[in-house]
């Protein structure tokens, strides 16, 4: 089975209440299967889901859907985000009253458009705050019932976004810049990084000329197409060096690198050690893992 790059294996602890909270700065770009709601505590940070970006400010939050390519650059150094990863099945129902139904599959099967931030000027949005705050409490400190509080808390910061979309949909949003849509084109190079589509073929694949595809593929990414081509293949390369006993030749030629040469420069400027090295270490943890809410 082929295993996406950028795909975070995030750690849950506990799988019974499948939920982690962690505290975090930059965070590279990735995709997991949880969903997830990130919550700027301090300072600002330019959020990327998909091919929608922007600057968030302290108070304000995201929410990433199941599988949204997402990343996180902070643009102050006191800068602190909250991220909740959890699995959809704590929240939604089992199919017997109206929320399933009438809420959570419109939009985590996205048949609707859910708004992608939540700004200050929202009048929930210290509300929001609080309830993100007592569920990192709770989670925090595991009393007894804390499960039933977090749940409880989540459910209520959906209510009010779910809220906060509704009014989104009868208005315009001009706080979100959005740009061309890449995200059937960042799929298509998750899964044919070995053998990526030219600058041309991608251009034709969102329609858009070349150079001007050039310019919106790095305002979107912050990344030229052969620079985002490298960070999918050297993922990749980690992940086989720690998880598997192939030799390094094959696996630069199973990322598509023909020369060796090539591969281990680029490998290095990226990772900072050479391929031999990072399997030397063996049980490095991978390069997006998030660190845990202390304890």
């Amino acid at each position: 089975m082929t295993v996406s790059p950028l795909k975070e294996n995030t750690f849950i602890p506990d799988r019974t209440f499948p939920i982690n909270v962690f505290i975090v700065s930059n965070v590279g770009m990735h995709w997991h299967d949880h969903i997830e709601w990130i919550y700027v505590r301090k300072g600002r940070a330019r959020i990327q889901i998909d091919a929608v970006y922007e600057q968030l400010g302290e108070g304000e939050l995201a929410f990433v859907n199941s599988r949204q390519l997402h990343s996180v650059v902070t643009l102050t150094p006191d800068a602190e985000l909250v991220c909740i990863v959890f699995n959809e099945a704590l929240v939604r129902g089992s199919g017997l009253d109206i929320t399933e139904h009438h809420y959570f599959l419109p939009y985590l099967n996205q048949r609707f458009n859910w708004p992608s931030t939540m700004k200050r000027g929202e009048a929930s949005m210290a509300e929001m705050s609080e309830s993100i705050e007592r569920a990192v409490g709770e989670f925090k400190r595991k009393e007894p019932g804390y499960e039933l509080l977090v749940k409880a808390e989540l459910l209520r910061i959906f209510g009010q976004y779910f809220r906060y979309a509704q009014t989104c949909a009868a208005r315009p949003m001009p706080q979100v810049r959005r740009s061309h849509d890449l995200s059937h084109l960042l799929q298509t190079l998750r899964s044919r990084y070995d053998s990526p589509p030219g600058v041309e073929e991608a251009a034709a694949l969102v329609g858009l000329s070349p150079n001007h595809f050039c310019k919106v593929f790095k305002q979107v990414t912050g990344k030229t197409l052969l620079e985002y081509i490298h960070l999918l293949r050297v993922q990749e390369a980690e992940r086989l060096l720690l998880d598997t006993d192939m030799p390094v030749t094959e696996i630069a030629g199973r990322i598509g690198y023909s020369n060796m040469t090539y591969f281990g420069r680029v490998f290095k400027k990226m990772k900072g050690a050479t391929p031999s090295e990072i399997r030397k270490r063996g049980a490095a943890p991978p390069s997006n893992e998030r660190r845990p809410e202390p304890e």
